[in-house]
């Protein structure tokens, strides 16, 4: 009699505590989280909105070797989906809702298996002296008695946050390193006078997402149409008039160059850059990792007290479809200055 009134006891503690823990622990949690990251804002960014990235840093991929992950969607463009499913993290989704370029991300976090629930995630970028912050945040809400959770997921998850900002932290670091560095790129800048030079082109304002889509569809026309007028093309290149990144926007011709004197004609027009002086990178690698030369050369003409002249020119040496290695693949990128 005296153990049933001790199990009554403890059985009566412990139902006390749960109600207790049910009705005072909150049911919202928010988790947030920062690091300083050496690296400018436009490599953080695509280090972060692309999936394909993203799935390389966080912590929760890690954890789960199992786990199978599918992206759909444009990668790193507003609704893209980022899909997964494994025996230690479950089932889920993360969807991008919106982006200002640069500054904030803002995505839906599903959980399908092994419980459901929606949550707010948000990722935060302040650039300054070529350093960016990156905030990464979550908000959910659980209603009772699921909310005893936020008791003691907080903790895990904060944990969590360092662990993968801390890996962003040595990716985007990584990729921003001269030669020789792990995974860094050479990005060697130097100094050139750049010739008059003419481009047969195809110029329009289109969303920088669909820059490979524009030379899918006009490098080839503007270089069959220009040998037709037997006009010997050069290497096939991409200029840059301006980006808008408010609008996710660019002004840019895909161009080819021809003879000095060349005429217009269906499929192209003329354009014609003069002589100038140019600070150029020759950028060996994948194109996903250009903005390293971009940035690299950004920082040699701020450095030298120069202004940067638009357009800036990025020249394809390498032909994808006979070098399939992107490793191998080598790009001019040139910008003026004065």
């Amino acid at each position: 009699m005296k153990v049933l009134k001790t199990l009554a006891w403890i059985i009566g503690i412990i139902l006390f505590i749960a109600i207790v823990l049910i009705f005072f622990a909150p049911t919202t949690m928010h988790v947030e989280r920062s690091v300083e990251i050496n690296a400018p804002a436009t490599i953080v960014w695509n280090d972060i909105v692309k999936f394909e990235k993203f799935n390389g840093w966080n912590t929760w991929k890690q954890m789960d070797s199992t786990a199978r992950f599918t992206i759909t969607g444009e990668d790193g463009s507003i609704g893209a989906v980022d899909s997964w499913k494994g025996s230690k993290v479950g089932e889920g989704k993360l969807q991008h809702l919106a982006m200002d370029p640069y500054k904030s991300v803002t995505q839906k976090l599903t959980f399908i298996t092994p419980f459901a629930s929606e949550s707010d995630v948000f990722f935060r970028l302040s650039e300054a002296a070529g350093k960016t912050k990156v905030t990464w945040g979550f908000d959910t809400h659980y209603d009772r008695p699921q909310n005893v959770m936020t008791l003691f997921m907080k903790g895990a998850l904060e944990k969590d946050f360092d662990q993968g900002l801390n890996n962003l932290k040595s990716m985007a670091e990584a990729e921003v390193r001269g030669p020789n560095a792990p995974n860094g790129i050479d990005v060697t800048v130097k100094e050139m006078n750049f010739p008059a030079t003419t481009y047969a082109a195809v110029r329009k304002t289109i969303p920088m997402n669909r820059i490979t889509d524009y030379y899918r569809a006009n490098l080839r026309t503007i270089y069959n149409a220009a040998t037709a007028a037997n006009l010997q093309p050069g290497v096939p290149c991409g200029i840059f008039f301006s980006w808008d990144r408010k609008l996710q926007t660019t002004d840019m011709a895909a161009a080819i160059p021809v003879p000095e004197g060349s005429r217009p004609a269906p499929g192209y027009e003329i354009i014609t850059l003069p002589a100038a002086q140019a600070a150029y990178a020759d950028y060996i690698g994948p194109y996903s990792k250009i903005a390293n030369a971009h940035v690299a050369i950004k920082n040699f003409i701020t450095d030298k007290g120069r202004t940067i002249v638009p357009p800036t020119i990025e020249m394809y040496v390498t032909d994808p479809g006979k070098e399939k290695d992107s490793s191998k693949w080598l790009t001019k990128v040139i910008y003026f200055m004065k």
